[in-house]
């Protein structure tokens, strides 16, 4: 081990998550949306897989395990040494609740020593059992710690108040989001505005028909920003979508950070609609897309 890696593990400090529940519950999902900002599909994990992430200084070290019975005996040996332990649960599929009941609570007696995270995977499915239906059916109530949240590792709903969870847990601080978007709208190939976030007060009137006015007209141009009073208009471009998002000079945005939020979420888009390659939109869909996905930057 060179000098520059010693120094690097003195000055960081480093946390470990473990990812357990059943197979083709969402686990190696997960880590890959949190790598990339978009679904992939992914082949069972086979034992375990490491994957090492650093979040301002805190190298988060997460042990994703494989949910098949022939590995979930190696589970509680990871458990061992983890800040926190992530149960991630197919909320669509009802019919292996009590199968996920009998496997979470072979890990009861590690669990009293360790932050617990329910995650309820597939929300993107319908229908889906709510949390109350999960508590009841995993015996929640008897255990002395845990939090469950909703998520979906396909659309992206609630993947970054998830991690901004499991960060607390790991840290007992607050990881927040640094960009604080007014308003989210994307446009197709003619400047027609698609679909808009449910953050409408900033979206009425004057401002939002002068965004479409303008994106209508210099769609193609290399303007990327658009100043209105106080807001900042951000546009971005990918091959067959056009983005803008709102912010609020004031607020002193990162201005890089909130183009990147904005160039994943069209990343995205383009990613889980490939009909537009052969000159399809679905409107319906984009506007689900993105409703889902806003819930990480709004």
């Amino acid at each position: 081990m060179g000098v520059k890696n010693i120094l690097k593990r003195i000055f960081t400090k480093e946390k470990k998550v473990v990812i357990t529940g059943l197979d083709s519950s969402g686990k190696t999902t997960l880590v890959s949306f949190l790598q990339n900002g978009t679904f992939i599909e992914h082949t069972p994990t086979m034992g375990k897989e490491l994957t090492t992430m650093e979040v301002q200084g805190i190298r988060i070290n997460i042990m994703d395990m494989g949910g098949q019975k022939d590995f979930r005996e190696l589970w509680l040996h990871e458990m061992s040494d983890a800040e926190c332990v992530i149960f991630m649960i197919d909320a669509y599929a009802r019919e292996r609740f009590n199968e996920a009941k009998d496997e979470l609570w072979k890990l009861s007696s590690v669990l009293k020593k360790k932050a617990l995270i329910i995650l309820a995977n597939k929300c993107d499915l319908q229908p889906i059992a709510q949390i109350s239906e999960i508590i009841e059916a995993l015996n929640l109530s008897k255990v002395s710690s845990f939090e469950i949240l909703p998520i979906s590792c396909k659309t992206g709903y609630g993947i970054v108040p998830a991690f901004m969870k499991i960060y607390y847990k790991l840290t007992g601080k607050q990881l927040t989001k640094k960009l604080n978007i007014r308003g989210i709208t994307v446009f197709n190939q003619g400047g027609i505005p698609l679909t808009s976030s449910d953050n409408q007060q900033i979206l009425q009137g004057g401002l939002f028909s002068a965004i479409n006015s303008f994106v209508q007209e210099s769609f193609n141009s290399e303007l990327n920003q658009l100043k209105m009073g106080e807001n900042l208009i951000i546009f971005k471009r990918s091959k067959h979508l056009l983005g803008s998002i709102i912010v609020n000079e004031t607020d002193n945005v990162n201005l890089k950070e909130a183009e990147e939020g904005l160039n994943e979420l069209l990343c995205h888009l383009e990613h889980m609609c490939p009909e537009l390659e052969e000159e399809e939109l679905d409107q319906l869909k984009i506007e689900y897309l993105v409703k889902q996905y806003a819930s990480n930057l709004l």
